[in-house]
Protein backbone atom coordinates (compact mmCIF):
# COMPACT_ATOMS: atom_id res chain seq x y z
CA UNK A 1 0.00 0.00 0.00
CA UNK A 2 1.47 3.32 -1.06
CA UNK A 3 0.94 6.38 1.09
CA UNK A 4 -0.81 9.28 -0.58
CA UNK A 5 1.39 12.31 -1.16
CA UNK A 6 -0.15 15.60 -0.04
CA UNK A 7 0.26 18.91 -1.90
CA UNK A 8 3.32 19.85 0.17
CA UNK A 9 5.14 16.76 -1.15
CA UNK A 10 5.14 14.70 2.04
CA UNK A 11 3.02 11.69 2.97
CA UNK A 12 0.24 11.83 5.56
CA UNK A 13 2.31 9.84 8.03
CA UNK A 14 5.22 12.28 7.73
CA UNK A 15 2.91 15.28 8.07
CA UNK A 16 1.44 13.75 11.21
CA UNK A 17 4.88 13.03 12.69
CA UNK A 18 6.01 16.61 12.09
CA UNK A 19 2.78 17.98 13.56
CA UNK A 20 3.27 15.82 16.69
CA UNK A 21 6.79 17.17 17.07
CA UNK A 22 5.49 20.74 16.77
CA UNK A 23 7.61 21.49 13.71
CA UNK A 24 6.00 23.66 11.02
CA UNK A 25 6.08 22.11 7.58
CA UNK A 26 8.46 24.48 5.86
CA UNK A 27 11.97 23.68 4.71
CA UNK A 28 13.99 26.07 6.91
CA UNK A 29 12.26 24.87 10.09
CA UNK A 30 12.70 21.21 9.16
CA UNK A 31 16.34 21.69 8.21
CA UNK A 32 16.96 23.40 11.56
CA UNK A 33 15.22 20.53 13.40
CA UNK A 34 17.24 17.91 11.53
CA UNK A 35 20.57 19.61 12.18
CA UNK A 36 19.81 20.29 15.84
CA UNK A 37 18.75 16.69 16.49
CA UNK A 38 15.13 17.51 17.30
CA UNK A 39 14.07 15.18 14.47
CA UNK A 40 15.92 11.91 14.78
CA UNK A 41 14.83 8.40 13.74
CA UNK A 42 13.49 6.21 16.54
CA UNK A 43 13.82 9.07 19.00
CA UNK A 44 11.19 11.77 18.64
CA UNK A 45 8.38 12.04 17.53
CA UNK A 46 6.72 8.62 17.81
CA UNK A 47 6.51 6.73 14.50
CA UNK A 48 9.36 8.82 13.09
CA UNK A 49 11.50 5.98 11.81
CA UNK A 50 14.15 5.44 9.23
CA UNK A 51 11.95 5.63 6.12
CA UNK A 52 10.14 8.75 7.33
CA UNK A 53 13.54 10.28 8.08
CA UNK A 54 14.74 9.49 4.54
CA UNK A 55 11.57 11.04 3.09
CA UNK A 56 11.99 14.24 5.13
CA UNK A 57 15.69 14.51 4.24
CA UNK A 58 14.97 14.05 0.53
CA UNK A 59 12.16 16.60 0.68
CA UNK A 60 14.34 19.14 2.51
CA UNK A 61 17.27 18.54 0.16
CA UNK A 62 19.66 17.27 2.83
CA UNK A 63 21.94 14.27 2.59
CA UNK A 64 21.07 12.21 5.66
CA UNK A 65 24.71 11.03 5.92
CA UNK A 66 25.77 14.58 6.87
CA UNK A 67 23.45 14.74 9.89
CA UNK A 68 24.60 13.86 13.44
CA UNK A 69 24.75 10.11 14.06
CA UNK A 70 23.25 10.46 17.55
CA UNK A 71 20.48 12.79 18.72
CA UNK A 72 21.97 15.92 20.22
CA UNK A 73 21.01 17.15 23.66
CA UNK A 74 21.67 20.47 25.32
CA UNK A 75 25.42 20.80 25.37
CA UNK A 76 26.21 17.93 23.00
CA UNK A 77 25.80 14.19 22.68
CA UNK A 78 24.52 12.19 25.64
CA UNK A 79 27.13 9.75 26.87
CA UNK A 80 26.06 6.37 28.26
CA UNK A 81 26.63 6.58 32.03
CA UNK A 82 27.83 3.64 34.10
CA UNK A 83 24.92 3.48 36.57
CA UNK A 84 24.48 -0.27 36.76
CA UNK A 85 22.01 -0.96 33.92
CA UNK A 86 22.49 -2.04 30.33
CA UNK A 87 22.55 0.34 27.40
CA UNK A 88 19.18 -0.98 26.19
CA UNK A 89 17.49 -0.32 29.54
CA UNK A 90 19.11 3.10 29.81
CA UNK A 91 18.01 4.00 26.30
CA UNK A 92 14.43 2.85 26.98
CA UNK A 93 14.32 5.21 29.96
CA UNK A 94 15.89 8.03 27.98
CA UNK A 95 13.53 7.66 25.01
CA UNK A 96 10.45 7.55 27.21
CA UNK A 97 11.46 10.72 29.08
CA UNK A 98 12.00 9.02 32.44
CA UNK A 99 15.03 10.29 34.41
CA UNK A 100 17.67 7.59 34.83
CA UNK A 101 17.50 7.49 38.61
CA UNK A 102 16.29 4.60 40.72
CA UNK A 103 13.58 6.73 42.35
CA UNK A 104 12.10 7.92 39.03
CA UNK A 105 12.32 4.44 37.51
CA UNK A 106 10.64 2.89 40.56
CA UNK A 107 7.82 5.44 40.24
CA UNK A 108 7.43 4.71 36.50
CA UNK A 109 7.26 0.96 37.17
CA UNK A 110 4.64 1.36 39.89
CA UNK A 111 2.43 3.77 37.93
CA UNK A 112 2.45 1.70 34.75
CA UNK A 113 4.57 3.98 32.54
CA UNK A 114 6.83 1.01 31.90
CA UNK A 115 4.91 -2.08 30.81
CA UNK A 116 6.66 -4.95 28.99
CA UNK A 117 5.65 -5.36 25.34
CA UNK A 118 3.39 -2.30 25.54
CA UNK A 119 5.35 0.87 26.19
CA UNK A 120 7.91 2.16 25.40
CA UNK A 121 9.08 0.40 22.28
CA UNK A 122 11.93 -2.08 22.74
CA UNK A 123 10.88 -2.59 26.37
CA UNK A 124 10.34 -6.30 26.84
CA UNK A 125 10.36 -8.83 29.67
CA UNK A 126 14.16 -8.96 29.99
CA UNK A 127 14.55 -5.20 30.20
CA UNK A 128 11.64 -5.10 32.65
CA UNK A 129 13.28 -7.75 34.85
CA UNK A 130 16.58 -5.86 34.72
CA UNK A 131 14.99 -2.56 35.79
CA UNK A 132 13.05 -4.31 38.56
CA UNK A 133 16.31 -5.84 39.89
CA UNK A 134 18.08 -2.47 39.60
CA UNK A 135 15.39 -0.61 41.54
CA UNK A 136 14.79 -3.42 44.04
CA UNK A 137 11.16 -4.07 43.12
CA UNK A 138 9.56 -7.50 42.99
CA UNK A 139 7.97 -7.76 39.51
CA UNK A 140 5.05 -9.79 40.93
CA UNK A 141 4.05 -6.88 43.17
CA UNK A 142 3.46 -4.47 40.28
CA UNK A 143 -0.03 -3.47 39.16
CA UNK A 144 0.34 -4.92 35.64
CA UNK A 145 1.50 -8.29 36.97
CA UNK A 146 -1.57 -8.56 39.22
CA UNK A 147 -3.91 -7.87 36.30
CA UNK A 148 -2.17 -10.45 34.09
CA UNK A 149 -2.45 -13.18 36.76
CA UNK A 150 -6.24 -12.68 37.11
CA UNK A 151 -6.87 -12.90 33.37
Amino acid sequence: MKSRILPNGLSRRTNRCLALAGIPINKPAIIRALKSGKLYPFHWPPNYGQFTHFEVCDWAGIDWHTLPSEPLREGGVVVFPDIGISHRAWRCLLRSGIPTTKKATRHALRTGLLVPRKRPSNYGPQTHAELCRWTGIDPASLLGAKKRKRA
